[in-house]
C-alpha cells in the first residue's frame, strides 16, 4: 500500500522551519559523500516549449529513495496554470516499492526556499533586514516566509514584471509574512537590498552587477540552464560564489557558465558548496563589505528530505489515503 498525499494534505504537515533544518541537513549528507544523486535528466519539449525533469536521489545514511517527476512551462501562467507541476515519488529504501506518492509542486516551492535560507544562514551579514525579491510566483511566496525565518527581515521590497503585480502580490502576501511587504518603488531600490531574491523565468540578467550593493547576499534561484541567467557577469565576479552542488551548477547554472565563457570568472571562482560550510570544512561569509551568492540549481536531495520528513509527519498524524497500485 502507498500513501497520497495530495498539496493540502503537504499544507498541514510541513512548516518552513523544519524544512530548512531537513534541507541544511542534506546538504551536509551531500557534501559528505552519504548521497547518490546524478544531475538531473532533462527531455525537451519545443511546441509548446517546456521541458520534463527526472530527479532520482538515494540518501545512504537516512535510508530516504526517490524521485521528482517535474515539468516547466513558461507558457502556463497565460492558461491559468502554474508553470511548474510536479509529483513524488517516495520509495522503500530496502524494496525500491513505492511508500508515497505525492504533489510535488508545493514541496518544489518550499524546498528551493528552504535551500536558500540555509545558504543565507551561513552568508548573509547577521544584522540583514531588508529583503529584495525579484518575482511574484510560486518562488517569491516561499522565499517571503523562509528568508525572515532565518534573518531579522523588517521590510520586503518585491519588483515583478509590472507594478500591478508587484502589489497585488504584496498584498496577498501582507498578514503572512514576518515583515513588512510592499511593491518597490523602482529596481533598484530592490536590488539595494541586504538579501535578495531572483526568483523569475528571466533568460537574461535583470539588472546590472553594480545595482547590489557591498555586503549584501544573493540567492539566485530561477535559471537553471547553460544559456539562461538572472544575474550578469558583473555581479558574479563581485561576489564570493557558494553552490548546491558543483556538478548541478557547472551542468545548468548558466549566471556562472555564462560569465565563464566571457572570461570574467574561472570555475575556480565557485568556492564552495553550501555543505561544506554547513560541515565547517570551508568558510562561509569573511567579510562586512563581501557580496556573497549562492547561485541555486534546485537539487534531488532537497526533495527527497522534505518529501521524507513530509510522510514521517502523515503516517504520525493520520493523513493522505492509502492506495494499493496492485489493487
Amino acid at each position: 500500500m502507498a500513501l497520497l498525499l495530495s498539496r493540502t494534505d503537504l499544507e498541514r504537515l510541513l512548516d518552513v522551519d523544519s524544512v530548512i533544518e531537513a534541507v541544511q541537513q542534506g546538504f551536509a549528507d551531500y557534501s559528505d559523500g552519504k548521497v547518490q544523486m546524478p544531475v538531473r535528466t532533462a527531455l525537451r519539449v519545443s511546441d509548446p516549449p517546456g521541458v520534463l525533469l527526472l530527479m532520482p536521489c538515494s540518501m545512504t545514511d537516512s535510508h530516504v529513495l526517490g524521485t521528482k517527476l517535474v515539468s516547466v512551462y513558461p507558457q502556463n501562467p497565460s492558461r491559468g496554470l502554474p508553470t511548474i507541476g510536479a509529483l513524488y515519488v517516495l520509495s522503500d529504501f530496502e524494496t525500491g516499492f513505492p511508500l508515497a506518492v505525492m504533489d510535488a509542486g508545493y514541496i518544489t516551492g518550499l524546498r528551493t526556499a528552504a535551500a536558500s535560507a540555509v545558504a543565507t544562514r551561513f552568508m548573509a551579514r547577521e544584522d540583514a533586514h531588508t529583503l529584495g525579491i525579484f518575482g511574484t510566483g510560486v518562488q517569491a511566496e516561499f522565499h517571503a516566509l523562509a528568508i525572515p525565518a532565518v534573518r531579522p527581515i523588517e521590510r520586503i521590497l518585491v519588483w515583478g514584471s509590472s507594478p500591478q503585480k508587484s502589489r497585488d502580490f504584496s498584498d496577498r502576501m501582507r498578514g503572512r509574512c514576518q515583515a513588512r511587504i510592499e511593491a518597490g518603488e523602482s529596481l533598484a531600490s530592490v536590488a539595494a537590498a541586504d538579501v535578495v531574491v531572483t526568483g523569475t523565468t528571466s533568460t537574461q540578467p535583470l539588472f546590472g552587477g553594480d545595482a547590489i550593493q557591498p555586503g549584501a547576499h544573493v540567492n539566485g534561484v530561477g535559471s537553471h540552464a547553460p544559456a539562461a541567467r538572472e544575474l550578469d557577469a558583473e555581479l558574479v565576479a563581485r561576489s564570493r560564489v557558494v553552490v548546491d552542488t558543483y556538478e548541478a551548477a557547472f551542468a545548468e547554472a548558466g549566471d556562472l557558465l555564462l560569465a565563464i565563457v566571457e572570461g570574467r570568472v574561472t570555475r575556480e571562482h565557485v568556492v564552495a558548496e553550501v555543505g561544506e560550510i554547513v560541515l565547517g570544512r570551508k568558510p562561509g561569509r569573511q567579510r562586512d563589505d563581501e557580496i556573497t551568492l549562492f547561485k541555486s540549481c534546485g537539487v534531488a536531495f532537497e526533495d527527497a528530505v522534505t518529501a521524507s520528513l513530509a510522510v514521517d509527519r502523515a503516517r504520525a498524524a493520520g493523513l493522505g489515503q492509502q492506495f494499493d497500485f496492485a489493487g
